[in-house]
């Protein structure tokens, strides 16, 4: 008998044994390893959409297609970028990134102060004496930079790059230019922004706000007299064609911001962040170069036309008086900005 329940009881053992094993086994095969989960987690790239009004065969498409290339370069594809050019994504405000239908988007600064009056102290009149100081003062390492990001904090979005298109110049249609006296009397169409419109006042002029499509209309009717224009948008526009004179004013920066929602910025890492701002650096710097490229050509298309040239030496426009008559009407949207611009560039 004894035999005989030893037996059995080895019997079930060997079962009991195999049912664990069939159970474990199959426990296996239906739960998910986590490090397997996490590995593919950090596999999948960030993807940010870049959101711009502009054709891709723009400066802002230069800006775009090389932003692109290093970020997804040099990220290693941690960080992807898909460019919609033409108002495909979000129409030109800065609404579709604050809400994060797109992640970047480029606008002229001066359209983004209803979120920190401050930027449009980056299109100041004769506060920048070249390029280079105005790529100083917009580097990301710039203190500037991180006041006006302060400022911009809250507002879903920052701001991570800046390009130029160049410094506006004065475009007239029958009368030279040497002098604030010389535009007394005349319209000269602006930006509609604020410090356009203030900048011009204070040169002389009467300031016609008003968007790009009723320009060359209005030129040729006489309802204005002239234009701001950068100097790499003359011949694009066919202002050569209708214009007399291009006056080396160089008076406002014309500059676009890109600007990253909050909630995009901060999924990326610290060496990410990082990268997208050198990318920024490096591109605004690919704009800058086109621009320098091009300009010899653009001076001999607008020759051939007839357009006369006044070089900026030629001019006698008390730009410290003009540029300190500004800041005095935006002091309280700048506060001690200005004066710290001005000492960072070596000005005070």
């Amino acid at each position: 008998m004894l035999k005989k329940r030893l037996t059995k009881i080895a019997a079930l053992c060997i079962a009991s044994t195999l049912l664990l094993a069939g159970c474990s086994s199959g426990s296996t095969k239906s739960s998910p390893n986590p490090d397997s989960e996490k590995d593919s987690a950090a596999a999948a790239p960030i993807v940010l959409k870049f959101s711009d009004v502009n054709a891709e065969q723009s400066p802002a498409g230069i800006f775009c297609l090389k932003f692109k290339e290093l970020v997804e370069e040099r990220t290693e594809g941690r960080v992807q970028i898909e460019n919609y050019f033409g108002g495909t994504l979000t129409a030109n405000n800065i609404e579709g990134t604050q809400t994060g239908i797109a992640d970047l988007s480029q606008h002229d600064v001066s359209e983004v102060t209803d979120l920190c009056a401050a930027l449009s102290i980056l299109e100041a009149p004769f506060l920048f004496d070249s390029e280079e100081e105005l790529f100083k003062v917009t580097a990301p390492e710039s203190p500037i930079m991180d006041r006006l990001n302060e400022e911009l904090s809250g507002t879903g979005v920052r701001l991570l790059a800046t390009y130029s298109w160049g410094n506006q110049n004065l475009l007239t249609t029958s009368k030279p230019v040497y002098c604030e006296e010389d535009l007394k009397g005349m319209k000269i169409r602006v930006i509609p922004s604020q410090i356009f419109m203030e900048t011009m006042s204070a040169m002389g002029a009467t300031p016609s706000p008003m968007g790009w499509s009723e320009v060359v209309t209005s030129l040729i009717t006489k309802m204005i007299d002239g234009t701001g224009m950068p100097f790499s948008n003359i011949v694009d526009t066919g202002l050569h064609e209708i214009e007399g004179y291009c006056i080396m004013t160089g008076h406002n920066p014309t500059l676009s911001g890109v600007f990253i929602n909050e909630a995009s910025w901060n999924k990326l890492s610290e060496d990410d962040q990082k990268i997208l701002e050198q990318a920024g650096v490096e591109a605004h710097q690919a704009v800058y170069e086109s621009f320098a490229a091009n300009e010899e050509a653009a001076r001999a298309a607008i020759a051939e036309k007839g357009m006369v040239i006044i070089e900026k030496d030629e001019l006698s426009f008390d730009t410290d008086a003009i540029r300190d008559s500004v800041a005095e009407k935006f002091k309280d949207d700048w506060g001690d900005i200005f004066q710290e611009i001005m000492e960072y560039l070596g000005k005070a």
